[in-house]
């Protein structure tokens, strides 16, 4: 037979227990109720202003980011670099955002600033180098000293620039030898480049023997220079006795020409300039040397 008595006091047990237990969990729950209305109350504001700032700047760091974008394309920067340094400022901004949500959230960002100063300070100091060429060919593509394609002559080389990258630069040499240059020595030392103008002059110092007639040469370099198809009339190319050398007499000659028929016109002037200084006699000095020899007497000691 079932014990009535014993299973109704077992069963008043598990009810003051599962009342107690309900009861705890409510009690529990308005405290944190009450707790979280207190904070809201407290930092709420701050929060909500935080996460205001937080939304205004990543708006504004992506108009920034468009902005730079529009600004260096129409700048004409190397495409390459565009999206690169448009993601470095996005993200530089975005980094003092959050910074500054945080601060408004009451959270302490010294620890944060200090933090990333420290990081920045051992990046700066291990690539050293490597930010040094990369801040030069930032301006390097903003300044643009030389573009690709032109002709330049820097840090005892010189070649066609082939492609302006972020650390270094390409060239090409005459011989098509690929020449690589990093970006800080070419924003430290100095560059020629001799693309840059339309026209370009061709600088000659041509020799003739002291016992030749200078005044017929100068007569025969001013004849090829009118006669050739490149060469400008005007401005009249300069050709002047320059000075008198070891071996002979120095005429200086300036004709202007287009900057890309340069290399085709100097080669063309320099082979007529022999072929009719020979045909007319004027002879082009070499250097050479007389030894005067004293013959001994093998009689005498």
């Amino acid at each position: 037979m079932i014990n009535y008595f014993n299973l109704s006091a077992v069963t008043e047990k598990v009810t003051e227990a599962v009342t107690d237990e309900v009861q705890t969990a409510v009690e529990e729950s308005f405290n944190l109720m009450k707790t979280l209305k207190e904070l809201f109350l407290a930092y709420g504001m701050d929060i909500i202003i935080g996460i205001l700032i937080f939304l205004v700047g990543l708006y504004i760091a992506r108009y920034v980011r468009n902005l730079s974008k529009r600004i260096m394309r129409k700048s004409n920067v190397d495409p390459s670099a565009i999206g690169f340094i448009s993601q470095i400022l996005y993200f530089l901004l975005l980094i003092i955002v959050a910074i500054a949500a945080l601060g408004r959230i009451g959270v302490p960002t010294n620890s944060f600033v200090a933090a990333i100063g420290a990081l920045g300070l051992a990046i700066g100091l291990a690539l050293q180098n490597n930010l040094s060429n990369f801040a030069s060919g930032i301006l390097i593509l903003i300044f643009k000293p030389f573009k690709v394609g032109d002709f330049i002559e820097a840090a005892g080389v010189s070649g066609s620039v082939n492609e302006i990258q972020i650390m270094n630069t390409i060239l090409y040499s005459v011989d098509n030898r690929k020449i690589i240059i990093p970006n800080s020595k070419l924003t430290s030392e100095n560059v020629v480049n001799f693309s840059s103008a339309i026209d370009r002059k061709i600088q000659l110092m041509i020799e003739v023997d002291y016992n030749s007639d200078y005044k017929k040469a100068i007569e025969l370099i001013k004849a090829i220079f009118k006669e050739d198809p490149d060469i400008y009339d005007e401005p009249e190319p300069t050709v002047a006795l320059r000075e008198f050398g070891e071996s002979g007499i120095k005429i200086f000659a300036l004709p202007s020409v287009k900057n890309e028929n340069y290399w085709n016109a100097y080669y063309r002037i320099m082979q007529r300039i022999k072929d009719d200084f020979d045909a007319n006699g004027i002879q082009i000095p070499y250097p050479h040397r007389m030894l005067y020899m004293k013959h001994l007497d093998s009689d005498k000691n």
